[in-house]
């Protein structure tokens, strides 16, 4: 911070560690629900599972590699952390593209929805191929246990790298919640802040970073209680919001492809073969699981990057 009070312009570095930091908290709480939130939505075992319950247990019981079936894969695992990082990053600099730094009022919440939806775009490009080569895993049969070397070297073997990204619409479009994920954090945090007394005038904000509407979030009095809320909240509307593109997603990116002349049905193919053969509720498939991964995870994710920005930033 400058002697005159105002504060120098956040580094993107800070909210990359941070962001990865949080990712890895949060990879550590909900990775063995996503693997049944697959398992739910992938055809071949489509109505084994009778509840969530049942399907960690059957998981743990029947496959060879038990709880290791619920964590895997180390390397994809430091995939999504990385990804995380380049999320809260891109959220920066789409703020930094709609803000006024000379302007002290806080960023209308339809700005933050904007930076949002379009840090997810651009995260989707990492997330795709990390996600097809997690899902093709995790959908396996349970006596071929395949490495992330040996789905990569399959794929682009059969398919070359343009198959890695089978599926990429469909990511894009899920993520897109980051958009409501976003919003809804801050939108959370400021009805909280309307609880409290009037905060004493505070230094001058850039707005544009996260790094920034952390410190702000800290220094208004909130307590890790109402962020926690507020994260576990925020990363429930976002899966309600475009859960159904989670679910087409995994459709595509679970079935490979013949040959790499075949063509390729698109997210919107995929979705009215899916809507027409199951009906509407496989718009939902896995969404109990996700739902209940989603609260302990945001929770864990946004009170994780808050503690490493206010460490990091004083």
């Amino acid at each position: 911070m400058s002697n005159n009070g105002e504060a120098k312009k956040p580094s993107p570095t800070v909210d990359f560690v941070a962001g990865v930091v949080a990712g890895a908290a949060g990879l550590v709480v909900g990775q063995p629900l996503d693997v049944v939130k697959v398992r739910y939505q992938t055809p071949e075992y489509a109505g084994r599972y009778s509840s969530i319950v049942g399907a960690f247990r059957d998981i743990i019981k029947e496959e060879k590699a038990g709880l290791r079936v619920l964590n895997r894969r180390p390397l994809i695992a430091a995939a999504h952390i990385q990804i995380n990082g380049v999320v809260f990053t891109s959220y920066s600099f789409f703020m930094g593209l709609q803000v006024d730094n000379e302007n002290p009022d806080e960023p209308d919440l339809r700005k933050i929805f904007l930076a949002g939806t379009g840090s997810g775009v651009v995260g989707s490009l990492l997330t795709c191929p990390t996600e097809l080569i997690k899902i093709r895993q995790q959908s396996a049969p349970p006596y071929l246990n395949p490495s992330v070397f040996a789905v990569t070297r399959d794929i682009i073997r059969t398919n070359g790298l343009r198959g890695l990204y089978r599926g990429f619409s469909a990511t894009a479009l899920r993520d897109t919640a980051y958009g409501p994920y976003f919003c809804t954090y801050e939108a959370t945090c400021r009805f909280f802040k309307s609880l409290h007394p009037p905060a004493p005038p505070a230094r001058k904000h850039h707005h544009e970073s996260l790094i920034d509407e952390a410190e702000r979030e800290l220094a208004s009095g909130l307590s890790w209680a109402e962020l926690m809320t507020a994260g576990g909240l925020a990363g429930v509307v976002a899966w309600i919001a475009t859960f159904p593109f989670d679910v087409f997603k995994t459709r595509m990116q679970s079935t490979p492809w013949a040959t790499s002349s075949e063509k390729r049905p698109g997210v919107w193919a995929v979705a009215r073969h899916a809507v027409r053969t199951e009906g509407w509720r496989v718009t939902v498939a896995g969404l109990a699981p996700t739902l209940i991964r989603a609260v302990p995870t945001n929770m864990v994710i946004f009170l994780t990057f808050e503690a490493c920005v206010a460490g990091m930033t004083r």
